[in-house]
């Protein structure tokens, strides 16, 4: 019988017999409630389950915070593809219920989850007013209790902001209000994982570079952060830059991954990304990965949609390259 189980056996006889052990055998059962549950954690550059064992993010994205409902159903069909993690979008008007039915749906499956913060102002902003406010309203306050309850937390990182910063000022504020932000976060009593988005819309690997990531790293009480690298546009648009980004970014020795990647079909001002080849170069470098999206875009981002519906796999020509090719979700994730 395991400890667990078998002190709550004793605790029960307590309730019949009036000895002196009892009280002790309480002690211990209350002592067992307030072990910290396990969590994601970081060792070196590895990101670790929270057994110990080596991760490597082969994921989706859900844009939930736009339309809760309809893409709650999604949940079960993202992990129905073989995806190893969620990175789940909340809103500004994301309501603690809503990130609720998302999370208890997330680990019926035994589906890790990644929650972030994406907002029109905050994605690719730059107002450190801004994001500290909503960091107190939202994941300080509103969102505080059900991200806190226990039976989550092996399940759980923590993606404060969706791209905000700029390397203009290099990186200056960006610096500052991300050390006041991991802060805050862990006087609030998060454990998990902080993951933190690169500046100028995610792209800049600079972020991280020249001891950026390592001070941030260094700057959270806990030790328990991952950056996130989002590859679009010219800094990510040859197979040759992929190829020097990720060899940067693991030459620097912190847990990262790619948080969304772009696509060939994608164009942005004259710019693609051949998902194609950071795929293949994610695995040979043991690179984690979390695609943008699973259904919800418009426009000219439209082709970045992997499924046509929320809760069917109908998998696009994306989607089945995602899920289904050579080193997409089904043959790499684990």
């Amino acid at each position: 019988m395991a400890v667990k189980h078998w002190i709550k056996a004793l605790a029960a006889v307590c309730l019949t017999l009036t000895v002196s052990g009892c009280t002790t055998l309480q002690s211990a059962l209350d002592a067992l409630h307030k072990t910290p549950a396990p969590v994601f954690h970081t060792e070196g550059s590895e990101i670790l389950r929270p057994d110990g064992t080596a991760f490597i993010a082969r994921g989706i994205n859900l844009q939930y915070g736009d339309n809760p409902k309809a893409a709650l159903p999604a949940i079960k069909a993202i992990s129905s593809t073989g995806a190893n993690i969620i990175r789940l979008q909340l809103r500004r008007n994301t309501s603690a219920k809503d990130l609720k039915k998302a999370l208890d749906k997330a680990v019926a499956l035994k589906l890790p989850v990644m929650v972030f913060y994406w907002e029109q102002d905050i994605t690719c902003g730059t107002d450190s007013a801004r994001l500290r406010r909503d960091t107190g309203d939202l994941w300080l306050r509103r969102w505080a209790d059900v991200l806190s309850e226990r039976k989550y937390q092996p399940y759980l990182m923590l993606n404060i902001a969706n791209e905000w910063g700029s390397s203009k000022d290099n990186y200056a504020s960006y610096m500052a209000t991300y050390t006041d932000l991991i802060r805050a976060m862990r006087t609030r009593g998060y454990r998990a994982p902080i993951v933190i988005d690169a500046a100028d819309c995610g792209q800049a690997t600079g972020s991280f570079l020249e001891g950026r990531g390592k001070t941030l790293q260094a700057l959270d009480p806990l030790h328990n952060l991952i950056v996130s690298v989002h590859a679009y546009n010219k800094p990510w648009n040859s197979p040759e830059k992929i190829d020097r980004n990720i060899a940067d970014l693991r030459r620097e020795g912190v847990p990262f991954l790619l948080g969304e990647f772009g696509d060939q079909e994608l164009i942005e001002d004259g710019n693609a990304v051949d998902h194609l080849h950071l795929m293949q170069a994610a695995q040979d470098t043991g690179t984690g990965w979390i695609t943008w999206s699973w259904k919800g875009n418009g426009g000219v981002t439209k082709v970045l949609d992997m499924s046509e519906s929320y809760g069917k796999v109908k998998l696009t020509r994306r989607g089945q390259e995602i899920v289904d090719g050579p080193y997409g979700l089904r043959a790499t994730a684990r």
